[in-house]
């Protein structure tokens, strides 16, 4: 994985996790004046930051190269060393 994509995927978890901690702290201040004001009541703010963290948890997901071609990509090449580390047994015996 390239150093650019693996910057991707970190920035995108640490902005979820950032984002998951800020909506905690605004449901737990919402009865306070200063928070309160900002909050509606058919959309709350805290709604709102929990949305952006799912999508931010999601991104990191999609940037993740755990597709099906990578995934038998690395299934061929343990399955060659294992075939490699059998002979290599086999002809020392």
């Amino acid at each position: 994985m390239s150093p650019a994509r693996r910057n991707w995927i970190d920035a995108f978890y640490w902005i979820g996790v950032t984002l998951t901690l800020a909506c905690f702290a605004i449901v737990m201040a919402g009865n306070t004046e200063l928070v309160g004001r900002f909050e509606h009541r058919g959309f709350p703010l805290s709604w709102a930051i929990a949305i952006a963290a799912v999508l931010a948890f999601l991104a990191a997901e999609a940037c993740h190269p755990t597709s099906s071609g990578a995934i038998q990509k690395q299934a061929r090449t343990s399955l060659l060393a294992s075939k490699l580390e059998l002979e290599a047994v086999e002809s020392q015996g």
